[in-house]
């Protein structure tokens, strides 16, 4: 799929210019996804699990981590320098039920152990879901009826690009919420120029 030829692109990109990947595979990838899952089947006995338990309001978040070597189980051609996959098992009790376990998989270009990989991927969630709960506040994005093509992920593009144009913008009042920044910019063409870099000729 395209989604996937574009993983590829970043992992090679991100190799090439020194850094290191850590990616969530996922349905899009059927060989790999396979690969990976059926690695950690067979072998999931043998390997200790890093554990991290959260608690908070009532709920206890379980997630236990494997990771194991990517040689032999990972094309290095189409994902390059690929060192670790990983697995991320998570559940959580509410009220003393437990949930379905929920699977992730990931490939990274580093040397990852299963807590230096529990830590990245709560990171990653961390972002995500800061960024998930602001684009919805400010541009109720849960609400949005874009449903054609790649319309949603397109606008979805857009509203990040703008929330981070605004968010660096130091011209326009400072301690301001993003949401008023967001409003006074619709309303004002020069704090609107002013946060995209325009200048009048």
């Amino acid at each position: 799929s395209d989604a996937m030829g574009c993983q590829k692109d970043i992992a090679a990109k991100i190799v090439a210019k020194g850094g290191d990947y850590l990616l969530a595979v996922k349905g899009n990838q059927p060989k790999l996804f396979d690969h990976i899952r059926n690695t950690f089947t067979d072998q999931r006995r043998k390997m200790d699990p890093h554990e991290h338990v959260e608690k908070s309001h009532g709920r206890v978040v379980i997630q236990l981590t494997r990771t194991a070597p990517a040689e032999n189980i990972v094309n290095s051609t189409d994902w390059p320098k690929c060192r670790t996959i990983g697995l991320v098992d998570s559940f959580r009790v509410v009220g003393g039920k437990p949930s379905e376990v929920e699977q992730r998989y990931y490939i990274s270009s580093r040397d990852l152990s299963a807590k230096d990989l529990a830590v990245a991927v709560r990171a990653h969630w961390a972002i995500e879901n800061r960024l998930h709960w602001v684009l919805d506040v400010n541009f109720g994005e849960d609400g949005s009826q874009m449903r054609k093509d790649n319309a949603p992920q397109n606008l979805s593009l857009l509203k990040k690009i703008v929330l981070n144009l605004i968010r660096a913008d130091t011209t326009d009042k400072p301690k301001s919420s993003l949401r008023q920044k967001r409003k006074r910019a619709a309303w004002d063409d020069d704090i609107r120029m002013n946060m995209l870099g325009l200048r009048p000729l």
